[in-house]
């Protein structure tokens, strides 16, 4: 049995010394932190250095090579798990990807009800009245019978994140949500992520909007080569920091 953090046990998320690689290609190198409820997590950092990977492991979209994780409590770190345990995993922790990943062939109602409906195994009428309730809370309510191909990409990751919300999840993913819009379109999915910052859902969020990290997290992590190489609160991380790799990051963005 693992040594575990001592934050482990009162955390949403937390994992210890988490190791992923593709072949020989070591992509985590052993990642060790936790997640408590009401967290606005940034992750910065170059990319191929880990982010979205680390993301993916989380919630068990990529297999876990070394190391522990947890979830409620729950030890999820097996190699494989049962189908139900994946679906009871995802449920508590939701994902909004870059690209939206909507079912083209469904509306924006239908696409929020799916999930309620075949994994939660929430009544029909049930699931409507939660896709209708978080649609209005991403503005969206006048778009419930569009087809994803007539939304803007913003529109599409308003349509992403309240699906995840229709799952009452304890914490949601973020993988890079505003990288495939518009740079017009960024603000109204930023607003929506603020807006949820403000009510407490836990929130992990790789992204490169910097602002948004200074303004909303209460921390940040910034990785580089798979580990995670400095942390802290977003008024230390970006005015103060220590390792040479992040000083080198920041003054790259700032000249962008």
């Amino acid at each position: 049995m693992p040594t575990t953090l001592p934050a482990i046990a009162t955390s949403v998320i937390a994992c210890e010394n988490l190791y992923k690689s593709y072949g020989s290609i070591e992509v985590l190198k052993g990642v060790s932190t936790s997640f408590a409820k009401g967290d606005v997590v940034s992750i910065i950092g170059p990319s191929g250095c880990g982010k979205s990977t680390f993301l993916r492991c989380l919630n068990r979209l990529e297999a876990i090579n070394q190391g522990h994780l947890e979830v409620m409590g729950q030890d999820v770190s097996a190699a494989k798990l049962p189908r139900q345990s994946l679906y009871h995993l995802r449920s508590q922790v939701s994902m909004v990807f870059q690209h939206f990943n909507l079912f083209p062939h469904l509306t924006v109602i239908e696409n929020l009800m799916l999930a309620p409906r075949r994994v939660l195994k929430f009544p029909a009428g049930d699931c409507h009245d939660l896709a209708t309730h978080y649609l209005a809370k991403v503005g969206l309510t006048d778009r419930a019978d569009a087809y994803p191909e007539q939304l803007s990409g913003g529109q599409k990751q308003r349509v992403a994140i309240a699906r995840s919300l229709c799952m009452k999840p304890v914490a949601i993913l973020f993988d890079e949500p505003t990288s495939a819009l518009d740079p017009e379109l960024v603000g109204e999915v930023l607003g929506v992520m603020r807006q949820l910052a403000e009510e407490g859902m836990t929130m992990v969020v790789v992204t490169h909007e910097m602002q948004f990290a200074r303004e909303v997290s209460n921390r940040v992590l910034f990785f580089n080569d798979g580990v995670i190489e400095e942390e802290g609160v977003p008024s230390e991380v970006f005015s103060n920091p220590s390792s040479d790799r992040l000083k080198s990051f920041l003054s790259r963005l700032s000249q962008n």
